[in-house]
């Protein structure tokens, strides 16, 4: 079974794994207000391989959330693994953030028709992507600016669940007997299905030309003067 290090750090969640084939076998995760992804990461890279008593030439392949989401995430995030994969001589997956959050919502909330994240932007704009039941894809990923026309398409056909820390503020735009939210926290276990998948068909990307999906370009904001 092949021993992947699982590393998702696309939001204020940071949260690191370690799988062997398609079971989660040690898992470390911080949530909060505030992104401790610099300084936690590492910590918990390490952590785990000393208490799973792995050697870094054991890993198969490093699978990482490479967006879209935080720009400063993803970059912690996308180069750890990059440097992993140098120093272990080992492969790389990527795996966008949408399809990771909605398979862990797909195994906590079952009998929907469609699964769609949404990833906080600005405003009230989203990250998003729309999924059947099966993880599979209806569309391609989108920055959208969500308003009482959004989604209809797929609303109008089924169960429609929501969900990912950008589908809050959308919920007065998107009241219908279709559309259903629940939490759900990204989580390096939601890598699993589709690293594993990936790994099987090798498909694995160039750890020298790898860089994170932004979908946008980074906006600085003005500080506030005092």
């Amino acid at each position: 079974m092949a021993k992947i290090l699982l590393i998702e750090t696309a939001t204020k969640t940071c949260s690191v794994g370690i799988a062997d084939g398609k079971e989660c076998i040690a898992i470390k995760e911080y949530t909060g207000n505030e992104y401790r992804h610099a300084e936690l990461l590492h910590v918990f890279i390490n952590n785990l391989i000393e208490e799973s008593k792995m050697e870094w030439q054991e890993l198969d392949a490093v699978c990482v959330s490479m967006g879209p989401g935080s720009y400063t995430g993803l970059r912690i995030g996308v180069s750890a693994a990059k440097g992993f994969c140098f120093g272990a001589e080992t492969k790389l997956i990527g795996i966008t953030t949408l399809q990771s959050l909605t398979n862990q919502a797909i195994a906590s909330f079952p009998g929907y028709d469609y699964y769609i994240p949404m990833i906080d932007a600005r405003r009230m704009e989203v990250f998003t992507q729309v999924f059947d039941s099966n993880s599979n894809s209806m569309n391609e990923i989108e920055a959208l600016i969500v308003d009482d026309s959004a989604y209809l398409e797929f609303i109008s056909k089924g169960k429609c669940l929501f969900f990912g820390d950008g589908s809050a503020k959308t919920k007065d735009y998107l009241a219908h007997q279709n559309a259903y939210f629940q939490e759900v926290i990204p989580s390096a276990s939601g890598l699993i299905p589709t690293c594993i998948a990936k790994y099987q068909n090798q498909e694995f990307d160039d750890v020298a030309y790898f860089e994170p999906f932004y979908l946008k370009d980074f906006i600085a904001g003005k500080k506030t003067q005092k």
